[in-house]
């Protein structure tokens, strides 16, 4: 996993409850102390164990923690990112290039075993785009909180919908994503 993620766990968990909720995370996790840095990698099983220690200190549910999560890294994955986002991209586009542009890109600068998750896109008619997502991590609530927060932060209107889920028992996830108008 990406440190970016992890220290993007953190500051979300002491953004929205405090820093001793993320010690006693740490420490639920068998992680105590652990520093992470956005650029360097990290075990799967950190991430993880930090969100099942999560749901178990705050009694929020894992899928919504993670879509919680989701919308609170968007942000900071822009600003880190933006160099592989064009300015005048809506925000639908955004997602339509997540794999192309950011990914790829990622990819290509690291010279280690870094895996995102499977990802692509395909735009599904003029206002649509298909998204596809496979993962051994099984993260999808985090993908439809990153969509959630590609909603808000390009402050646009989207309707969501996840048509198969690997958490149904389905090979991957297919999210359809429409730009809506607000009346």
């Amino acid at each position: 996993m990406h440190g970016i993620v992890l220290k993007g766990l953190k500051d979300f968990v002491t953004t929205e409850y405090d820093h001793e909720a993320w010690q006693a995370i740490q420490d639920g996790a068998g992680l105590e102390g652990k520093v992470y840095v956005p650029v360097t990698e990290y075990e799967d099983a950190d991430v993880l164990g930090l969100v099942d220690a999560a749901s178990a200190i705050t009694g929020e549910e894992v899928p919504d923690l993670l879509d919680a999560f989701g919308r609170f890294l968007v942000p900071p994955l822009v600003e880190t990112y933006g160099v592989h986002v064009d300015e005048d991209w809506t925000g639908l586009e955004l997602v339509a290039n997540v794999e192309t542009y950011i990914h790829e890109a990622l990819r290509a600068k690291q010279l280690s075993t870094y895996t995102p998750p499977a990802l692509s896109s395909e735009w599904v008619g003029d206002d649509r785009v298909k998204v596809t997502y496979d993962s051994e991590r099984e993260l999808c609530p985090l993908a439809i909180g990153l969509l959630r927060g590609i909603e808000s932060y390009y402050d646009e209107t989207f309707e969501i919908e996840e048509e198969t889920c690997m958490l149904d028992g389905d090979d991957e996830c297919e999210i359809l994503v429409a730009s809506s108008v607000e009346s």
